[in-house]
């Protein structure tokens, strides 16, 4: 278990039911032998699921899927979906909201040899998920932040998922901006 790549994972979201909000996602890496790496971001009009899924993608895309890996995650959506509900929706053909991170989290899992999700409990005392909160409520402050644009811009309820040759590919309706 020590040999374990740990990641700590969060996602904040300001006026997360508004219009214009701020987003941010943070994560706090444990290689073995290495300092821990911080990481975070964030996104103008996004939603809080939105930037929890961000935090686990951003984080993942930065060890290698050959070393065993443990994700911490306070969001109850990421780990359920990601090792329950991902598996219905992609048999149905139709996932409801934010596909295109949950099409990317399950490509990058199915990369790992060893990986594990595990739900902590937020806000209680543990150490690098109060970390993880930080780093995501520090992104939701930065200036410039850019449009969740994928949000934004493509109406996703009507969504087709298609196996061709090990890909996943994603039928989408365009919608202008408001």
């Amino acid at each position: 278990m020590n040999n374990r790549i740990k990641i700590y994972t969060d996602g904040a979201c300001a006026g997360n039911q508004l219009q214009e909000n701020r987003g941010g996602y943070g994560a706090v890496i444990f290689k073995p032998g290495e300092e821990p790496f911080r990481l975070n971001g964030g996104y103008r009009n996004t939603t809080n699921n939105r930037m929890e899924l961000k935090a686990v993608i951003e984080a993942l895309k930065r060890v290698s899927p050959l070393l065993p890996v443990i994700v911490y995650s306070d969001s109850q959506y990421v780990v359920t979906g990601i090792t329950e509900w991902i598996h219905n929706w992609i048999r149905r053909g139709k996932i409801e909201k934010n596909e295109d991170l949950w099409m990317e989290l399950y490509e990058l899992k199915n990369k790992f040899n060893d990986i594990e999700f595990i739900k902590v409990k937020g806000h209680n005392g543990d150490q690098y998920n109060e970390e993880a909160d930080r780093l995501a409520t520090i992104a939701c402050t930065y200036p410039n932040l850019p449009i969740d644009i994928l949000k934004n811009n493509i109406v996703w309820s009507k969504c087709s998922v298609k196996w061709v040759i090990g890909n996943i590919f994603i039928a989408m309706n365009k919608k202008e901006p408001p």
